[in-house]
């Protein structure tokens, strides 16, 4: 019905009223004494609780994070018109396959490309000196010669190209800003981002490419040459992926981005840049995984947090925007049952695009296993263009505000990221905390505490550590020769070309860049190696990656896999449940099962040599356990199983059923990933020290 004097549905006006009380009493008698904090309350990595229900009375009054959320970011009415930019991530080492990638993706509705250097590039090196670095993980930008060649057919007055070279981002700028001149575009109308992001080269790469307070110094010095010369083309990167592969959760990777942006104001103001003008040279690279509401909240806050740091630095409030760039979080894809990487691709993007992403990079569904061919391209850029263009994600601002559970998380997620930045700033800034090995130690903490979840199930890996598919066939990926292509750059290059002196400008080194001075003479001072332990990169599922990898090792080696018996007691109805559970348990580290059902104790010579098994699970219900588990172990043992497990727990009958014959217990909530490591242990399958044996 409609309430006269407002004009607005009032649903409930026939209704009596029910309060908080209320509700609450009705759960907990639907619970059926199960306590309610067990059954419904719920905590976050980041220490957030999280309630069934939320309401009017929990939210902060007036949100403190709703000051700056995306409906008052610069461009939110363009991003609703045209929606976020598309762009997809290159690393094909050879230029010319990632440019006809690159032609392809445009043609096919992207709107921008990343290009990531090779390992080599991106500390310095060509593949002239590059060793084994050179050609992996990353496209070869030896040269202006070799960009041109990747970007050929790139109209880059219209098409952003965004670079990510790593501790090389001050020949990245020489390359990019020479290939312009090179192609007599104006400097008004050349689009681009350059990518330098000193901090987050010496996380990832153990190194800034020069002593950190000169890394940031350059930094500065490509921003203010960008803001005079290409005002609308951006320099400076502020990623926080490496605090996120290495185990940050999200309030923990806010607050190392909040940090390192301060760090990038102080050095551009330095350099003579106003921190209005500093902050548009910034584009904040954040990743998103497939907590959906945890990742809108994580985008959301990070603009109302941005904005409160230009607050402090006195920009007016019309200029406090944050240009974002999201990427689908790399450690949330898994190497097995890659096929469902893509609902995470689709999950991941709905987070970036409701929470307001500006620039969003999808991963392919096998990029934790090598190169993407172009149907995993083609999933990818697809997943955004229809979410996008057919499910109108961009056509509101800020769709989440208002929902009091994420106004809620937002806040809270705010609320520490901001302790988190407060105690970097107060132990002296983040290049000081990643020298120090602080952030390590921190990131290292927070994958431990992640790790134990995922051991144990808590958190739950499709196809991984939940219903794993232990015969699945691989995906297929790109095949790439590159000892080939190694070599031939090395004919390419010759002796390479002359170091410029360390003191040489921006303008300098694109004038010697186009005149075909390579990517390793273009370094300040030659190529680096690191300098401090670079950050670990996790993926959450590699663990259990890793034993079916052995047991897949395995069954090449000998022609078959670990192989278990499950034996169920007492008819169908009474195994199949703990059968079913047992046969997903023991698959998550690849083990593979069979199924056989036991009347009579005299029958398991029989069924021991059909199965050829090296685990027996005894399957069924609690009370046929109590009857006949005892006397079934015995008779296993007799008839020759070395190993005799039972689905579920022992309760007070461990020590009989021990005596009996049972070697090991299978039940929900044990530590899955340490059980499965000692059996393999035990087959001689895996090995803690050197994984497959």
């Amino acid at each position: 019905m409609t309430d006269g004097s407002t004009e607005s549905l009032t649903l409930a006006a026939d209704f009596p009223a029910a309060d908080r009380d209320q509700w609450r009493a009705l759960v907990e008698k639907a619970l059926k004494g199960v306590p309610y904090e067990k059954a419904l309350v719920g905590e976050l990595a980041e220490g957030i609780r999280t309630e069934p229900i939320y309401t009017r009375d929990d939210a902060i009054a007036p949100p403190a994070a709703a000051r700056h959320v995306p409906s008052t970011s610069e461009g939110a009415v363009e991003r609703t018109a045209l929606g976020w930019d598309v762009r997809t991530l290159h690393a094909h080492p050879d230029p010319a396959a990632t440019n006809a990638a690159i032609l392809a993706d445009l043609a096919a509705g992207a709107n921008s490309v990343a290009l990531r250097f090779d390992a080599g590039g991106q500390l310095g090196h060509t593949a002239r000196t590059g060793g084994d670095f050179s050609g992996s993980g990353g496209v070869m930008i030896d040269g202006i010669d070799a960009l041109d060649r990747a970007l050929d057919g790139v109209y880059l007055e219209a098409a952003t190209a965004a670079l990510e070279p790593g501790a090389a981002f001050l020949p990245a700028a020489a390359l990019m800003t020479g290939l312009w001149e090179r192609r007599g575009i104006a400097g008004d109308q050349a689009r681009g981002h350059l990518g330098a992001d000193p901090l987050g080269a010496l996380a990832s790469l153990g190194t800034a490419g020069e002593p950190v307070d000169a890394a940031l110094a350059r930094m500065a010095e490509i921003a203010a040459v960008l803001h005079d010369r290409f005002p609308n083309a951006t320099a400076v990167s502020v990623d926080s992926s490496p605090y996120h592969a290495a185990g940050a959760d999200e309030a923990l990777d806010l607050g190392y981005a909040l940090a390192t942006g301060v760090a990038y104001l102080r050095a551009m103001e330095t350099a003579g840049l106003a921190p209005a003008d500093a902050a548009r040279q910034m584009v904040f690279c954040l990743p998103v995984g497939v907590d959906v509401f945890l990742g809108i909240a994580k985008l959301r806050a990070a603009r109302a947090l941005w904005a409160r740091v230009l607050e402090a630095c006195g920009v007016p409030e019309g200029q406090r925007g944050m240009t974002l760039h999201v990427t689908t979080a790399p450690r949330a894809w898994a190497g097995r049952d890659a096929w469902v990487n893509m609902l995470r691709a689709t999950v991941a993007t709905f987070a970036a695009a409701t929470g307001g992403a500006d620039s969003l990079t999808v991963l392919p569904y096998t990029h934790a296993l090598g190169l993407p061919d172009g149907f995993a391209r083609r999933i990818a850029r697809n997943t955004q263009l229809v979410l996008k263009e057919e499910s109108h994600l961009a056509r509101v601002v800020d769709p989440a505000g208002g929902s009091w559970y994420v106004e809620m998380l937002t806040d809270k997620l705010a609320e520490r990221a901001w302790g988190h930045f407060q105690a970097i700033e107060a132990a002296g800034g983040m290049a000081k905390a990643l020298l120090s090995g602080s952030v390590a130690r921190a990131c290292a903490e927070a994958w431990s505490a992640r790790e134990r979840r995922i051991a144990r199930r808590r958190e739950e890996l499709t196809g991984v550590n939940a219903f794993p598919k232990v015969d699945e066939v691989p995906v297929d990926v790109a095949a790439v020769d590159r000892d080939a292509l190694v070599a031939a750059a090395r004919e390419r290059l010759g002796d390479g070309s002359d170091p410029l002196p360390g003191d040489a400008s921006v303008e300098d080194r694109a004038r010697a860049a186009e005149a075909g001075v390579d990517l390793s003479a273009l370094m300040p001072a030659g190529p680096v190696e690191p300098e401090i332990a670079p950050l670990p990169a996790h993926r959450l599922g590699e663990a259990f990656e890793e034993l079916r990898d052995a047991c897949d090792a395995a069954q090449t080696k000998t022609g078959r896999r670990p192989r278990a018996l499950l034996l169920g007691l007492g008819g169908a109805a009474s195994y199949t449940a703990r059968a079913t559970f047992a046969r997903n348990h023991l698959g998550t580290g690849g083990i593979e099962a069979v199924d056989a059902e036991l009347d009579d104790p005299g029958q398991a010579n029989q069924i021991l040599k059909d199965a050829a098994a090296d685990l027996v699970v005894i399957c069924s219900s609690d009370s046929i356990y109590a009857d006949r588990a005892a006397a079934v172990a015995g008779a296993l043992k007799a008839a020759g199983a070395s190993r005799v497990w039972l689905a579920g727990r022992p309760g007070d009958r461990e020590a009989e059923w021990q005596a009996a014959g049972i070697d090991g217990y299978l039940f929900a909530g044990d530590d899955t990933l340490a059980t499965l490591r000692g059996l393999l242990s035990d087959l001689g399958v895996w090995s803690p020290e050197g994984g497959s044996e």
